[in-house]
């Protein structure tokens, strides 16, 4: 336990921190009113857990970019880029993801000066002239999804229609085989959500430790397989890359390959259905895109400013410092939550409305510094594709049902929106 773990949070805040430890919080309940309160009372709070180690919740955009953009003050290897949920999640002799992790065998959890050789070995394939040549395949999934929506006229949005979309297209950026996409997808949403109990198992860490153990070695049997084969997908661009001569190791192959899947599935799903759920609860704004296609452009951003698809992610201090005014001792976790600092009206002009004409903003829900999302290109172009498609075809959308929320701290998206549409009129008269 470090220093800054004995100190007290303040009284009234105590249950409230126990939330965000709580997978099933950001479900059910309302983690914007807590960081809002964070975010004006103790903007960098000292966070308990019932496990015993404490955290520092940092909340507003200043201080997060700060974190963010110090990697080798703010380590994301010295004990993971996550928060972890229990004990056992933090412990590299029972967590397979936490011992890969504090290797560095994941670029999101590694630091310079390998982080950065990391990253550029393997960016080529998220390079826009590379994402380009995905156009066609893209076009042509969307295309799909959509006129299969409209031929059922009800369906659920999220499994139904943009699950499948980045699934499909990071399995064609790594040459998955087709038949493999159904449990490459399970394992996906077991790994990045092991405590909801519609995607892991009675032992969240158990279903974590499953997921990852399972990629890992498939993707590790893949690049195999393909060393040598001079093609292009992101298996075999891992199989090959080199960091100062030397060929990445079987870890590191693996482990980056979970990261692509999950981080690629997980982000841009929850993204286009929460950026969809506000379209549909704010009728002008949809009326606004429809009348202004230009609106395409800056739609993408907006969408994962106001969903944040990462709600955090977890670095540590490797010095005593100062942040916000609080006194970070060497050793301590210092947890960034996205979703608060991208609220911040302090750091953007009226965070809270959702405004898909909003300008550029300094928002972090691609991350920021060093760790912005190698495949923020790739995210966008799913987004505006899967608009289009829908300004293009679809007259109106409405809610059918329920939404359903997974049970995660960091990936908390969608589990399920049911929908109603009607298509336009395209006869020619």
């Amino acid at each position: 336990m470090t220093k800054g773990s004995e100190m007290p949070a303040i009284a009234d805040l105590a249950v409230d921190d126990l939330s965000l430890t709580n997978p099933a919080f950001f479900a059910s309940g309302d983690p914007h009113a807590l960081w809002r309160r964070l975010r004006a009372e103790d903007p960098v709070h000292w966070t308990q857990t019932n496990y015993g180690r404490g955290y520092w919740s940092v909340t507003k955009l200043a201080d997060v970019r700060a974190v963010y953009t110090d990697p080798v003050l703010f380590s994301a290897q010295r004990s993971g880029a996550t928060l972890p949920l229990s004990a056992e999640f933090a412990d590299p002799a029972r967590s397979p993801s936490m011992r890969l992790a504090i290797e560095g065998a994941m670029l999101a959890s590694n630091d310079p000066p390998r982080h950065n050789k990391m990253r550029q070995a393997l960016h080529q394939r998220f390079l826009p002239r590379a994402v380009a040549q995905l156009d066609g395949f893209v076009t042509d999934l969307v295309a799909g999804l959509v006129g299969e929506l409209i031929e059922r006229g009800e369906c659920d949005f999220v499994n139904d229609v943009v699950a499948k979309l980045p699934s499909a297209v990071i399995f064609e950026i790594m040459q998955i085989p087709r038949e493999d996409w159904p449990m490459m997808f399970e394992m996906a949403n077991m790994g990045s959500a092991p405590a909801d109990q519609d995607y892991g198992a009675a032992n969240a860490l158990e279903a974590r430790s499953r997921a990852v153990q399972t990629v890992v070695a498939y993707i590790r049997n893949l690049a195999a397989k393909r060393q040598g084969s001079g093609e292009n997908d992101l298996i075999s661009i891992l199989a090959r890359a080199e960091i100062d001569g030397v060929k990445l190791t079987e870890n590191e192959i693996g482990f980056n390959g979970f990261m692509f899947i999950a981080a690629g599935q997980e982000t841009t799903r929850n993204t286009l259905a929460g950026g969809m759920l506000e379209l549909i609860r704010r009728p002008a704004e949809m009326q606004r895109l429809r009348a202004n296609r230009g609106l395409l452009d800056t739609l993408p951003d907006e969408f994962v400013r106001w969903v944040s698809p990462v709600t955090h992610v977890m670095r540590t201090a490797t010095a005593d410092t100062e942040l916000g005014g609080k006194q970070i001792r060497a050793g301590d976790w210092v947890v960034l939550w996205n979703g608060s600092a991208n609220r911040d009206e302090e750091g953007i002009a009226a965070a809270g409305e959702f405004d898909i004409g909003r300008g550029a903003t300094p928002h972090v829900g691609f991350g920021a510094g060093d760790h912005f999302c190698l495949g923020a290109v790739v995210a966008r172009l799913q987004i505006r594709h899967i608009m289009r498609a829908f300004l293009d075809r679809i007259e109106t959308i409405e809610l059918a049902g329920p939404v359903q929320r997974v049970s995660s701290h960091q990936f908390p998206g969608y589990k399920s929106m049911p929908v109603r549409v009607r298509a336009k009129n395209l006869a020619i008269a």
